[in-house]
């Protein structure tokens, strides 16, 4: 009797363990199958470097090897791709706080000089994979680009980042002094010469930059750099305030549009010029 039992228990045990060994493997694998099905975290981290040192507006700092003064950097993100190594792309859906990102729009901004609140973060999801770039644009999709801002949830509701003579946003605003703090060089760039009253719809000139970057390392906390020596770089201020406005009425202005990869007279991206501001590290 007591061998009956043994054999019994002996073959019950050893049909529980050939179960486990057997399940185990099969959960392992769907584990991983549904984890390769979620999507991925993003998370990309601006920062603007002068000299290699870290932007502190409203201080002097020395850029191109020339003392220069930030009192304003801020600029639109949007349409961030990631790229694979075949060169296709997977759209990152950007998540909405409706502080800093909402629509598919972030705002970073880097100064502390108009606003005390900073954000150098524009976080997301894409669907799972292997990347090895990024790309995004600087500034607002053409169908975000006139609304009305008094009625948008932020960051489209922030009034220094519009232009109502055109009914459109300020894709960047980055304003310095090259002259200890006189005669200041407020580089705005927007979309102009627009039509289609009241709400602007066509613009001839776009003056959005569409940035690419290989040698992503890690999409979940990656950093993109701004090279300010390389956005002043052949920048000559003049004898007083420069308004560096889209169109390129000012030679001077001319560098630092073309700076981003655009063409300073057309606001395309221009083929023939290489966008030196951008980097990963």
């Amino acid at each position: 009797m007591k061998l009956l039992k043994t054999i019994f228990v002996s073959l019950f045990l050893f049909g529980f363990v050939s179960c486990n060994m057997v399940s185990e493997p099969n959960d392992n694998q769907t584990l991983a199958l549904l984890a390769l099905s979620l999507p991925q975290p993003v998370n990309l981290n601006f920062e603007a470097l002068a000299n290699g040192q870290t932007l502190v507006t409203n201080a002097d700092v020395t850029a191109d090897s020339r003392a220069v003064r930030f009192r304003d950097f801020r600029f639109y993100v949007s349409e961030v791709k990631m790229v694979r190594a075949d060169g296709s792309t997977a759209d990152v859906t950007l998540l909405a706080d409706n502080v800093w990102q909402s629509n598919g729009v972030t705002l970073v901004d880097l100064e502390t000089t108009q606003t005390t609140e900073t954000n150098s973060k524009v976080t997301g999801t894409v669907a799972a994979g292997s990347y090895t770039g990024i790309k995004f644009t600087v500034g607002v999709p053409e169908s975000l680009n006139h609304l009305d801002r008094t009625t948008q949830i932020s960051p489209l509701n922030n009034g220094a980042m519009y232009w109502s003579w055109t009914g459109g946003y300020k894709h960047a605003k980055i304003e310095f002094s090259l002259n200890t703090q006189s005669n200041w060089t407020s580089l705005h760039l927007g979309s102009t010469s627009c039509s289609g009253a009241p709400n602007y719809g066509n613009c001839a000139n776009k003056y959005r930059a569409n940035i690419a970057l290989s040698g992503l390392t890690n999409q979940n906390n990656q950093t993109v750099s701004m090279s300010l020596d390389q956005l002043i770089k052949d920048h000559v201020p003049g004898a007083a305030n420069v308004s560096c406005m889209p169109g390129g009425a000012d030679t001077n202005c001319q560098p630092l549009i073309r700076s981003f990869g655009l063409n300073a007279t057309s606001g395309a991206m221009d083929s023939s010029i290489s966008q030196r501001v951008f980097s990963l590290k």
